[in-house]
Formats: C-alpha cells, sequence, structure tokens
C-alpha cells in the first residue's frame, strides 16, 4: 500500500521530467544463434515458454533451440518426413509450411502442422499433434489427428501458415493453387479453399468431425462461398502474422511479376474482404475480367517492386510488428524482408504515408535496415530470408532457409536495462509499481526488474532513470 501512495505522490511530478518520444529508428544488429538445419521455415514459440523457439524444417522436422544455451537439440520435437511430399532444395514450394501451438498448449499439449503430401494427387495437410506425457521436448508421434486437407492442382502457391487469432480460431493461409498468374481464377472462386485465409474452430467440435465454422464466419450459410472462408483474393500469402497488442492480421502476399504487397486486417475486421488478386497484383490491374469493381476491393497498405534483375526482389517474407522489451525505439515497427534480395524494412503502421502506392509515386514510409542486419555481429551474411519469429517475450528472429541458420535481432551493442519494464510500449504508473516492488538489494547481485543502473540494487536512482522516460 505504502508503494502505491509513494506512486501516487509521484504522478504529479513524472510530467516534469517526462522525455520526448525518439521518433527516429534505432541501431540495430544481428547475432547468429545456429546453424546446421534443413531449410527452416516456421520460427514459433509455445505460448508462455520463454525458454525455447521451435524452428520448423522443410523436409518435415520440428527443431527446438534451448534460449539458454542457443544449442539445437539433438533429437526433433516432432519428424514427420516420412508423410511430407517435398524436396530438399531452395526452390520446392513444398514441404512443412506451418506450425502452430494452441493458445491453452501449456494444458492440452495440442499444437497444428500444415504440410504437403502426396505425390502427382499433392494436398495441403493441417493435422494436430500433442506433446508427449513425459517430455516436453518430444512430442507423441501417434497423437496425430486431421483437420483439414484438400487437393493442391500445382506443386507451388501453397502459402502455409497457420496461426491463432485473438479469438481463438485457427486461421489457415492458403495459396492460390499455382502454375503463374492463377489459370483456375483460384483466388476469385469462392466456391473453393485456395487463394482464402481460412478460419476454423477447433475446440467446439461435434462427434466425428475435426473442425466447426465459428457461427461469425462472413461466409456461413451463403451460397455460393465456402463457410471456412474468413478472406479471399490471396495469391501466395505463405508468412502472416498477428500483432500481439492490436490483435491485427498482416498479411505478406508473393506478387507475379512486378509487386508484392502487404495487407492489413484490423481486429476490428468482421472478415469477407477480397484482396483482389487475380485481378490487381499490388496496386496494379493483373487480369480484370468478370472482377468486382475496384471499390470492392481491399487493396494493400504497402507495395514493392519485383525488379527481375540479379539479386532484386522476388517474394516477400511477412514478418512481425515488434512489441518486445529490448529494443524500445523499435516499439509498434512490423518488421518484413524479401525471399531472393535478403532485403529487410521496417514499417510504420501510423505512417501518413499509408497506404503507400508504388504506381503513383509519393514518400515510400518504409525504412530499410538490411545494412544494420547483415553481416551480423559474428561476420555471418544473411540470405534467402525464410521466416520471421517471435518468442514468448517478443523478441524478433531471422530464419536463412540456405545454408540453415537463424538470427536474432538486437540493439546495437546489445539489450540494455529498459524502464518499460511490463513491455506495453508505455512508460507509465505500472511500471513504477513494478520497480517499486523490486526495490532493495537483487539477490545474489543476478539483477532484477527496475535495477535500470544495473548497479546490484533498485534505488532512487533507478526510479529517476523511469521517470526521465515517463510517457
Amino acid at each position: 500500500m505504502r508503494y502505491q501512495m509513494l506512486a501516487a505522490g509521484l504522478l504529479a511530478g513524472a510530467a516534469l521530467l517526462a522525455a520526448e518520444v525518439n521518433a527516429d529508428l534505432p541501431e540495430l544488429e544481428s547475432t547468429r544463434l545456429t546453424t546446421g538445419l534443413a531449410f527452416p521455415t516456421v520460427i514459433t514459440h509455445a505460448p508462455g515458454d520463454e525458454s525455447r523457439l521451435f524452428i520448423a524444417e522443410k523436409p518435415g522436422r520440428i527443431r527446438i533451440l534451448d534460449l539458454e544455451t542457443n544449442q539445437l537439440l539433438s533429437t526433433p520435437f516432432l519428424d514427420i518426413t516420412s508423410i511430407v511430399t517435398g524436396f530438399n532444395n531452395l526452390g520446392d514450394e513444398r514441404g512443412l509450411l506451418g506450425v502452430a501451438f494452441h493458445p491453452d498448449f501449456e494444458d492440452n499439449g495440442y499444437f497444428y502442422v500444415n504440410y504437403t503430401a502426396g505425390g502427382s494427387n499433392l494436398q495441403t495437410v493441417v493435422r494436430r499433434y500433442t506433446v508427449s506425457s513425459d517430455n516436453p521436448n518430444v512430442a507423441n508421434p501417434n497423437s496425430a489427428s486431421n483437420i483439414i486437407a484438400f487437393g493442391q492442382p500445382f506443386a507451388n502457391h501453397n502459402g502455409g501458415w497457420i496461426g491463432f487469432g485473438p479469438d481463438g480460431y485457427l486461421y489457415i493461409a492458403v495459396g492460390d493453387g499455382g502454375s503463374g498468374g492463377d489459370p483456375q481464377n483460384n483466388a476469385q472462386n469462392t466456391n473453393n479453399l485456395l487463394g482464402n485465409m481460412l478460419r476454423l474452430d477447433v475446440d467446439n467440435v461435434e462427434p466425428g468431425q475435426s473442425f466447426s465454422i465459428p457461427d461469425d464466419n462472413p461466409f456461413k450459410g451463403v451460397s455460393g462461398f465456402r463457410d471456412e472462408i474468413w478472406a479471399y483474393g490471396l495469391r501466395n500469402p505463405w508468412k502472416n502474422s498477428f500483432d500481439r497488442q492490436t490483435g491485427d492480421l498482416w498479411i505478406g502476399d508473393v506478387g507475379q511479376n512486378l509487386w508484392e504487397e502487404i495487407n492489413r486486417q484490423p481486429a476490428s475486421s468482421e472478415g469477407g474482404e477480397n484482396y483482389g488478386w487475380r485481378c490487381y497484383e499490388g496496386f496494379a490491374s493483373f487480369n480484370t475480367t468478370g472482377c468486382p469493381p475496384p471499390s470492392e476491393l481491399i487493396f494493400p497498405i504497402h507495395s514493392y517492386a519485383i525488379f527481375g534483375a540479379s539479386g532484386a526482389n522476388c517474394a516477400i517474407t511477412g514478418g512481425y510488428v515488434y512489441r518486445g522489451c529490448d529494443i524500445p525505439g523499435l516499439q509498434g515497427q512490423y518488421i518484413y524482408g524479401d525471399f531472393c534480395s535478403a532485403r529487410i524494412w521496417t514499417l510504420d503502421p501510423e505512417s501518413r504515408d499509408l497506404p503507400y502506392d508504388p504506381t503513383t509515386g509519393g514518400t515510400d514510409p518504409a525504412v530499410m535496415i538490411q545494412s544494420q542486419l547483415s553481416p551480423s555481429i559474428e561476420g555471418a551474411s544473411i540470405s534467402w530470408i525464410s521466416a520471421f519469429g517471435e518468442d514468448a517475450r517478443g523478441e524478433l528472429y531471422i530464419a536463412q532457409h540456405s545454408p540453415g541458420a537463424i538470427f536474432k535481432i538486437i540493439p546495437a551493442g546489445g539489450p540494455q536495462p529498459n524502464p518499460d519494464l511490463n513491455c506495453d510500449g508505455v512508460v507509465n504508473v505500472f511500471d513504477l509499481l513494478l520497480l517499486l516492488e523490486n526495490w532493495g538489494s537483487c539477490p545474489d547481485g543476478a539483477g532484477c526488474p527496475g535495477d535500470l543502473n544495473e548497479d546490484g540494487t533498485v534505488n532512487v536512482f533507478d526510479l529517476l532513470i523511469l521517470l526521465e522516460n515517463w510517457g
């Protein structure tokens, strides 16, 4: 109680010491954590687990990276190489493409995978597994339960990303079925599952079924639409993410020959968006035969060019909005890259220059940060960016597809004490309360929340640092 009273008394003077928000991006670096992976496609974490990353390899394995030692565990968490279709090369778009942990994983042990199976009759398969009851680092291979499966007419454009939204439903990103130019017009054909973002309820399921349709899916019971569809008009949305703070869905959709695009679906969306492919590629018309008017389409918030020369861009690798603690100046920025060029950018979702249409000019709000991150502090260059990932604390990682490696984005000079103690993007009374709760000496000199000057004690000097960064 006395700490709360002290906090209330200090609030009145806090504004006098508040520092202005620095709008400039911070200096960044990368560090290479591990190598020896076979074409990594996913970096993710289990809910509440700050000690491990789970890395999917395209041939069909999930590996565990111990974040306390930065060592790959020798035994895979899951090995389904015997049922995954795909080749161990750089360009093959088939394989193990998605991993998502159930929000209640700590209680039910469920996680989900998205992979391609079959030879000439290629399929996308989403399947549930359960962690072993006696070893948290190994899944039970006999626990498999299929959720959904459907055919793929070609070997490319499989999408592959899966993730649980803030609403608890499972979202599945599906490409247009492949070839070039969507020859079957799948993305505008709402009678199939290709070229869509699907949304399934995997918890409230009738006996004998593997999922149900949420009551508020936009096309449930609508003639001419599959019930599973949440949004459509997508070409190959293979990397997407939910902003853990706002709930917005960020979609990186790979273009045809000219434009890559980023779509942002606000958390308030009721679904039903038509993102325009194959009518439009980015903001440019592609094949508008039979298409609805532009007013009925959702255009991207940002697009960038595919140049077609050696070393040029070729495919967007969608990323994450940074919500970690280690890099306060990066808070709220969307980080993404390109598979071929290995360029990496930040994009401010609040920029006044969004949406940005490169076909009409204007100021591009994206800021390239590739030169800061590559080479890493170990001298390793980053190439062939196949995924970005987020750990339980919101820090960001980069997967290099070949040779397989994982890098972490860090502030230049390494992480520094951060006055935003609860990592919510603002220094306020809640951070002040956390500091006061840790007032005094840190046990064994190991450091504790609130020791902002790292002198082994949380005291008035740390309080002054916090107040100087108020706001």
